[in-house]
């Protein structure tokens, strides 16, 4: 800062003291007005009194002094130095008292001095009162060289909110400490070191996106101009309270959160390099490295290459992803256990990544699935050339309710591509699934390629239907699967896919999907059923048991949004089969309410309902459905309609169908009020 000012007015003083003043006790000179680009002093007088002694006593009073911009709103007014000097061309204020005045704002008188020479000048303001607190200003100038520093302590947050130019931040309580210490040449600053705490603040931005409560904070800015680049410095020390910024919410009670970085801003080419940063949450985790950020049309992470560390990953997903998840697909997924991660960013864009990781756990509170004691390490690139593999196990893995026990994957993760590298069985409820082929492929601007090859073996029904809360089925399930492929949006099997269940098979061909992940997905196939033990797939049934066996095809199966349109469907007694037929009277009865047949009367009417169970020949029932009307058919034509049960044994009874024709909703209405009517029998 320089004094020229006051050196002018003194100049003048000398000039009328030097004529003879043998007949003045006291001189006054009334300057008026000094203004320059930026300063300005208004009603400057300067009184020269008891001239025949030596030294003079001098007295400098100023009305008003306007500083400049961003300071434009303050002013010093009633300047006055009562022990004002000058000789050998020094000047200066060894006691003198100053107000400060904006627009919003006013202080009581403060202390002010000042002490000039042709090279030196220097300037304090202390014991100003601000906003409940109080500030000291202490300015040097020598040569073309300047340092200032600023010590602002306790200043009320919420009082000093109507010294702001506009209501950005809005202060609730708390208190501020302050420590400025700049230096540079002429308008230049070349180095400055900000020290603030923050203690007990409270207050938010006016959009809400940020805000504190109680909040506990100590931290330092430092900064050096080098060739119109800054190189900075800063630590950030949140020991208390709560911060919120959206959408994290974190609380530092008993936890630190820490903040150290260096780098270098240039403001001409809007670019801030953070050579090295760390970030630690006690007990929580530590993020750390270095990144490079463009502002000029909004924020923009150009490069970063960064690690995390954490044995607390159950705070790092309650604290930092938890937001994040909030109306995702991710929604209520937690994480626990220890993981150490290192990731590469280009252009905003996760180029490489490294994850170590144990004693993993991953929870769905909507029940999607869940990992229990996870370990591996990933390794992942956009580099089509990458080949480092990666590995991953667990003790437990649940998609929805079915559970698979511990099993190891590796596979090999880059380009936007997942390709499993090795055969691998998963355990499943007694049995297991054999994945012998797996590949994912991203594509742009499309859906993915996927393709699969494996097989299921022993898989037990009656603990797969228990965990999806079916009627409990009796028996275990095997096939295999032959190659699935999802590619421009459709699903194909490259051969069929055989399942070994209920001691028969069941075979799918000519299996298709396309517009899967649509609003309108379309399914065809076909389907062989051979030899199905009838025991085991209708004794946990109050449909009725029945023994036998029961072949059958769905041929030509088209589906729309999951509902069918068109088929040609056939379920009856194979031929040659040698096994005792018996039917139950419920299962009778429901299978004539099935085809609108009259057995329900005479089971009810005749001395047959004394029955439980009847042995029969044949049945079966058949379906062309076309345009929304299901055609039945059973194992014969009858002159009435057609049978579906052919009697044999004794006692015998045949089941007739008098409507062929049926519409297929209220065929599934039929079905559906048997299957919700009836109760299962558990033994």
């Amino acid at each position: 800062m320089r004094w020229r000012f006051i050196e002018m007015a003194l100049v003048i003083v000398f000039i009328l003291i030097t004529y003879p003043v043998n007949a003045l006790d006291s001189v006054s000179l009334n300057v008026g007005t000094i203004a320059s680009a930026q300063w300005k002093l208004e009603g400057i007088n300067i009184a020269l009194a008891d001239l025949p002694k030596n030294p003079q006593k001098l007295v400098l009073t100023i009305a008003k002094l306007s500083l400049p911009k961003p300071f434009d709103d303050l002013n010093l007014v009633n300047i006055r130095c009562t022990a004002f000097t000058w000789q050998n061309k020094e000047m200066s204020c060894e006691q003198g008292r100053a107000e400060i005045h904006s627009k919003r704002w006013q202080s009581p008188a403060a202390n002010f001095s000042f002490h000039i020479t042709e090279k030196h000048s220097s300037l304090m303001l202390s014991d100003l009162h601000l906003a409940g607190g109080i500030v000291t200003v202490d300015g040097e100038e020598q040569g073309d060289q300047w340092q200032l520093q600023i010590d602002a302590k306790a200043v009320d947050g919420k009082l000093i909110q109507q010294l702001l130019p506009q209501e950005w931040f809005k202060f609730k309580g708390g208190k501020i400490n302050l420590k400025l210490n700049a230096s540079g040449s002429h308008a230049l600053v070349k180095e400055f070191t900000l020290t603030a705490g923050l203690d007990n603040l409270t207050g938010q931005t006016k959009d809400g996106r940020f805000a504190t409560e109680a909040l506990m904070l100590e931290t330092t800015l430092s900064a050096q101009n080098n060739k119109c680049i800054w190189q900075w410095q800063n630590h950030i020390d949140i020991n208390g309270g709560v911060l919120y910024t959206e959408p994290l919410y974190l609380e530092a009670a008993g936890q630190n959160i820490v903040w150290d970085a260096q780098g270098n801003w240039d403001a001409a080419n809007t670019t801030v390099d953070i050579n090295s940063a760390s970030y630690k949450h006690e007990k929580v985790g530590e993020l750390s490295g270095s990144a490079s950020i463009q502002y000029k049309d909004g924020v923009s992470l150009e490069k970063a290459q960064l690690s995390l560390n954490s044995d607390n990953l159950q705070d790092v997903s309650a604290n930092y992803l938890k937001p994040f998840f909030e109306q995702t697909i991710l929604q209520g997924v937690t994480l626990a256990g220890h993981l150490k991660a290192d990731f590469s960013i280009d252009h905003q864009v996760l180029t490489a990544l490294t994850a170590v990781f144990n004693n993993l756990d991953v929870k769905d509170a909507s029940g999607r699935g869940e990992i229990q004691g996870g370990a591996g390490r990933l390794n992942w690139s956009n580099n089509e050339l990458f080949t480092q593999p990666s590995k991953i196990v667990w003790q437990r893995l649940q998609i929805h309710a079915v559970p698979i026990g511990p099993a190891e994957l590796g596979f090999q993760g880059g380009a936007d591509s997942i390709r499993l590298l090795k055969k691998t069985q998963l355990p499943l409820l007694g049995g297991a699934i054999a994945i012998n082929h797996f590949r994912w492929q991203a594509k742009k601007q499309q859906d993915p390629e996927l393709s699969f090859e494996g097989g299921i073996s022993n898989v037990s029904l009656e603990q797969l239907s228990l965990a999806l809360n079916w009627t409990p089925l009796s028996g275990t399930i095997s096939g295999q699967i032959p190659r699935v492929e999802y590619s421009n949006k459709t699903l194909s099997l490259g051969g069929e896919l055989i399942v070994k269940v209920f001691d028969g098979e069941v075979k799918i061909s000519n299996l298709a999907a396309s517009g899967l992940f649509t609003d309108s997905p379309k399914f065809h196939s076909d389907l062989e059923i051979e030899n199905l033990d009838l025991d085991q797939l209708t004794g946990k049934f109050k449909f009725g048991g029945i023994t036998g066996k029961l072949s059958g095809y769905v041929r030509q199966l088209y589906m729309e949004n999951w509902r069918p349109v068109s088929f040609f469907a056939w379920l009856g007694t194979p031929e040659n089969d040698d096994s005792r037929h018996r039917i139950s009277q419920k299962a009778v009865q429901n299978i004539a309410n099935i085809g609108g047949g009259g057995a329900a009367d005479l089971l009810s009417k005749s001395f047959l309902r004394f029955f439980e169970t009847f042995g029969y020949d044949k049945l079966g029932l058949g379906c062309y459905l076309h345009d929304g009307v299901c055609q039945l058919m059973g194992v014969k034509a009858t002159e009435s309609g057609y049978a579906i049960i052919t009697g044999g044994g004794l006692p015998r009874i045949d089941v007739i169908g008098y409507n062929p024709r049926v519409d297929w909703n209220v065929l599934m209405e039929r079905l559906q009020r048997i299957s919700t009517s009836d109760e299962v029998i558990v033994k």
